[in-house]
């Protein structure tokens, strides 16, 4: 039986994470937290890893936060707070750094992505589901709020109406209705999930990666942001990217009529 994520770099700088649970549908426990956390914390700090893939074993990619093993028979009763403090050094500390990572991130989608689940696979730059995936919030069922960034991957994602309905109703969204929300980029056969994925991942480690970065916090802030605002982050950012190695290479690129080589800075 496989203890928690799988971890592994390969040639092209890809960081591949698999759900390794699949017994349990890779319902995330805390332990299971620690070490994605622990897998994603040197990327923002390195250049070796050019692009994240997190993918899963088995039928189904996550059926979120592992509640059975977070209360054990004989627990006690939560103080006032835990949960807050709990939240905000596990769950909601990976869905931040999921989001804010300075690299492309891919999800690869299969069977069910519930709760937390499905917030890891919304906070990626890029979902690629299987035809037969199928995304849900179960929060209400289970007579609690949602977390780790329901309210606010989802209505970004699929607007305000739709994430009530997925929220406040249970309602679960196939893999096709999803692509037409906008919850997910793409949907492929079951049988070509990994391939797909892992071509995109491999596409993007190629790419000016620097500049992904940017462009990524570019349009996260700029869900909230006036025009003014935008365009002068934009300006910011493209005078960064300008002095980049990344960019001589690409006017070289194009004067030389060849595929640009990036580095990634």
């Amino acid at each position: 039986m496989t203890e928690g994520p799988r971890c592994q770099t390969d040639e092209h700088g890809v960081l591949r994470i698999t759900l390794a649970r699949p017994e349990k549908a890779n319902a995330l426990r805390r332990s299971d937290v620690t070490a994605l956390l622990a897998a994603l914390e040197p990327v923002a700090s390195g250049r070796e890893i050019r692009a994240v893939l997190i993918d899963a074993e088995g039928r189904h990619f996550c059926g979120g936060a592992d509640l059975v093993a977070a209360n054990p028979p004989g627990s006690p009763r939560p103080a006032l707070g835990d949960m807050t403090r709990n939240l905000a050094t596990a769950a909601h500390r990976l869905v931040r750094m999921l989001w804010e990572l300075p690299i492309p991130t891919v999800a690869a989608v299969q069977g069910n992505a519930v709760g937390l689940g499905l917030h890891l696979a919304l906070a990626c730059d890029f979902v690629i589901a299987g035809r037969e995936a199928i995304f849900s919030e179960p929060f209400t069922r289970r007579g609690f709020c949602p977390d780790s960034g329901a309210t606010y991957l989802l209505p970004r994602l699929i607007g305000v109406a739709r994430a009530k309905q997925m929220l406040m109703r249970g309602i679960a969204v196939p893999a096709d209705q999803a692509l037409d929300w906008g919850m997910v980029g793409q949907v492929v056969p079951d049988a070509d999930l990994a391939g797909t994925a892992e071509a995109l991942a491999v596409e993007l480690a190629a790419g000016p990666t620097f500049v992904h970065g940017l462009t990524k916090t570019l349009i996260s802030d700029h869900l909230t942001a006036d025009l003014p605002r935008a365009l002068t982050a934009e300006a910011h950012a493209v005078e960064l990217s300008l002095r980049g190695e990344d960019f001589r290479e690409g006017i070289r690129a194009f004067l030389e009529r060849r595929p640009p080589v990036f580095s990634g800075c």
